[in-house]
């Protein structure tokens, strides 16, 4: 009779699938497919239980040698359609899950989300199912009610009694992975890629997402940009504030080549050009002038103007004294007039800000209080590269969209 079971409940759960597929939803309302959804995951964690449990026979009895395959991981991978990894997570799952009966009774059943289920197997193969035994009773009924986070913090406060030695020796390990990348593509975008311990991780996380909340009202950034933002937001504020070793001389710095007649009128012989990156458009190399240190260059002209190239080298006749473009006066006096970005609705405190030129520098524009205004790196973007208009009116910031 068992013979014919199995496979009648095949059946049945194909059935019950297809009947799933088929159906219509075009008219169901949004609390119905919300429903739907609920059961649906509690349906496939029960099946990844199910799953589960009949992996740990196969391969307790050699199920893929039998069956003339390799080891249990390549037998699933190429008869279920999964990646290595994922195949070798599952037999991970069903080599200890397989140990603790309840645990996996508890999630075939549906009371147990798969998900908490994991978490258990995660502690059982960090410090020995044996260990986790005389546990599982309170960890099945923990995984019965908490929600994912509260049962994470649950296993690792348990592994923490179980093996302190192990989780300070893995702390150690996942420090001494720390890495960090910052690549950049062929079209000059930085691709950041790494990976940091956990108070690292924390530490970063923390002041990123204090830095990354909606800065004024409309806000259109998603979270991701605002995470971006916020990055390179302290990446200036620690260049503009911070204390580093001086390199060749000076404090580190970006430095932005750009002639005259580029810096006035977005046309030159050559464009303006970013350490490091390359060419830039002329209205970035504006808003960097705005607030920057500037070192006048007088270049000799080339015999051929018409062949001057990026690649030709420049001639230097005579080199400037490097002057803040805002000297420290004014810049203290605009901080404590602005007290940070005034772009409405922006709360960015003096210190994330860059003075901005309402009619720039290099356009004749004095370098004084009446022509000046805080603004933030993402404001003073929206302002030069985006083109809005700011000027202040009675002591009011007033922007005006781009035309």
């Amino acid at each position: 009779m068992e013979a014919f079971a199995i496979p009648d409940a095949r059946d049945r759960l194909n059935e019950a699938v297809d009947l799933l597929v088929d159906e219509s939803i075009d008219t169901f309302s949004t609390q119905a497919l919300g429903e739907d959804l609920v059961d649906i995951r509690r349906a496939m964690d029960r099946l990844e239980a199910e799953f589960v449990r009949r992996l740990h026979r196969f391969y307790s009895e050699r199920g893929a040698q039998a069956d003339g395959g390799g080891t249990t991981v390549s037998w699933v991978r190429a008869h279920c359609g999964m990646t290595a990894r994922a195949a070798m997570y599952r037999v991970h799952l069903a080599k200890t899950l397989g140990e603790l009966p309840a645990t996996l009774d508890s999630a075939r059943a549906g009371r147990a989300s798969f998900t908490n289920v994991t978490m258990i197997a995660h502690l059982a193969k960090d410090v020995g199912v044996e260990e986790v035994k005389p546990f599982e009773s309170i960890l099945v009924g923990a995984a019965e009610t908490l929600e994912p986070r509260q049962m994470r913090t649950l296993t690792q406060a348990t592994r923490l009694r179980l093996d302190p030695d192990g989780v300070l020796a893995d702390d150690n390990r996942a420090h001494e992975r720390r890495w960090f990348a910052c690549d950049q593509t062929y079209g000059g975008v930085f691709v950041l890629r790494g990976e940091l311990d956990a108070e690292g991780g924390a530490l970063l996380k923390t002041a990123i997402d204090a830095l990354s909340h909606g800065m004024s009202r409309g806000e259109v950034r998603s979270a991701s940009q605002r995470r971006a933002d916020a990055l390179v937001d302290m990446a200036a504020t620690q260049l503009r504030c911070g204390d580093h070793r001086d390199v060749h001389g000076q404090r580190p710095h970006l430095t932005v080549t750009v002639s005259a007649d580029t810096l006035r009128s977005g046309v030159g012989a050559q464009p303006a050009e970013l350490d490091g990156v390359g060419p830039i458009h002329p209205e970035t190399a504006r808003r960097i002038a705005c607030d920057a240190v500037r070192t006048m260059v007088t270049v000799a002209t080339p015999a051929d103007a018409s062949v001057w190239t990026a690649s030709t080298p420049a001639v230097p006749l005579s080199v400037g004294r490097a002057t803040r473009a805002i000297p420290a006066h004014i810049r203290t006096a605009l901080c404590l007039r602005d007290q940070g970005c005034r772009f409405p609705g922006c709360d960015r405190p003096p210190a994330w800000t860059d003075g901005h030129h309402i009619v720039h520098w290099s356009d004749g524009g004095p370098t004084e209080l009446e022509n000046l205004v805080s603004l933030c790196r993402r404001h003073h973007r929206t302002v030069h590269e985006q083109g809005w208009r700011i000027h202040i009116a009675d002591g009011v910031a007033v922007v005006e969209p781009p035309p």
